[in-house]
């Protein structure tokens, strides 16, 4: 698996989508003639691509007649089926108002998509398999379209995730997956383990990212819009570079990852950007604004609480924050500061009985100086913590 990634910046989607393939080497180099081509976009919130939630229609489209050109003898898109109904969870979004839409798919992507050629799918019928080498599930559910393609492209959006640390290349086949079973492994908090496993069983042989827009994706759109404009392409054949480029844009520390960790650790890809080739726009030379993440969010909604990470992977930051989503820290009688990561230093303008330390790895940094709280654990047990901040005055 080659690890190069091309990082295209250009306000004309067509364009850059065009350009960013073609620095790669071409859609040729994994469609065949007489291959059968499934894309998998990520569009099953039911968004408009202005939100930066879901692809815009106009990087299918692209991609759809490409593989055609390559030799392709169909070209299918697909994206999973919502766990509510579309209308459902596009009330939510107050902000603005929203266009009409029917069924799971927006109109406008079936109009350009069908007018490519390409034929519009919902990835609604499950296939059990084996997971050879499982992070932690031995057998998956994932669509029988994944499987039957003989090639795959992701087509994934640009995103920070408030669990994950990013959504773009490898937990686009999320959605590849029965909404039941999304439900299931955020209730047994194994989403990260679950995204390697899929991708064990079915990766991408080619991945292009929309970045035209990046979000913060929480699933609570109603009550947030940070976003920004990038106007970028990422595009690679190895997902695992991919992620690894695209969360270096997104200003995260690839190595904070776990299933970037583990993906590499199982041959999927190349993590380590001295591996990584990059072609196109310098990736010190794209200094994206706006870009929120989890830690961000987190901080500008919380009164009392301040997240501190020090080199804090997702096992800390994406659990902790995800944690206090719906708590009301206003009541709370003083500032607490709740510092993970193996570079923890002490906050010197804090009271010491309100620092609270998470995690295994902080704990040699200074907690022989801790008059706080140490919360152990690779993860830290969040009840210990959420327990610690009620008696804090935490309003559940």
């Amino acid at each position: 698996m080659e690890s190069r990634v091309s990082i295209v910046r250009d306000s004309d989607i067509e364009r850059r989508v065009l350009e960013a393939v073609r620095l790669l080497g071409g859609v040729e180099r994994v469609v065949g003639k007489g291959d059968r081509v499934l894309i998998k976009p990520n569009m099953v919130g039911g968004f408009p691509p202005e939100t930066g939630e879901t692809t815009h229609p106009e990087v299918v489209k692209t991609l759809v007649e490409l593989a055609y050109e390559a030799g392709a003898k169909e070209v299918l898109v697909g994206d999973g089926v919502p766990e509510v109904p579309v209308d459902t969870v596009r009330r939510r979004f107050v902000r603005r108002p929203v266009p009409p839409i029917s069924g799971t798919l927006h109109g406008l992507y079936r109009k350009k998509i069908e007018k490519a050629g390409g034929k519009l799918i919902d990835l609604d019928r499950w296939t059990e398999v084996e997971v050879p080498n499982p992070v932690r599930y031995e057998k998956v559910r994932v669509a029988r379209a994944i499987l039957d393609c003989d090639v795959l492209i992701g087509a994934p959006t640009l995103k920070t995730h408030h669990l994950v640390g990013i959504t773009v290349a490898l937990k686009n086949l999320y959605g590849a997956i029965p909404p039941k079973d999304r439900r299931l492994y955020h209730d047994l908090d194994g989403v990260e383990e679950v995204i390697v496993d899929i991708n064990q069983v079915r990766t991408s042989d080619m991945v292009v990212v929309d970045g035209t827009y990046t979000t913060l994706h929480w699933g609570m759109i109603d009550q947030y819009m940070e976003r920004s404009r990038l106007d970028l392409t990422i595009a690679g054949y190895d997902p695992v570079a991919v992620d690894s480029v695209s969360a270096k844009l997104l200003g995260i520390d690839p190595k904070t990852l776990r299933f970037l960790s583990w993906a590499e650790e199982r041959g999927l890809g190349k993590m380590d950007q001295r591996l990584i080739e990059t072609v196109g726009v310098p990736v010190g030379d794209v200094h994206p604004e706006g870009v929120m993440t989890v830690i961000d969010y987190m901080n500008k909604r919380l009164s009392r609480i301040r997240l501190v990470s020090c080199g804090a992977c997702t096992g800390c930051f994406g659990r902790v924050a995800t944690s206090l989503f719906r708590r009301d820290d206003s009541q709370m009688r003083d500032d607490v500061y709740i510092v993970m990561g193996p570079d923890a230093k002490p906050i010197e303008s804090a009271k010491k009985e309100n620092v609270i330390l998470c995690g295994n790895c902080a704990a040699p940094t200074f907690y022989n100086r801790l008059k706080g709280a140490f919360i152990p654990g690779c993860p830290p047990n969040l009840d210990i913590l959420i327990e610690r901040l009620k008696e804090m005055n935490l309003k559940v």
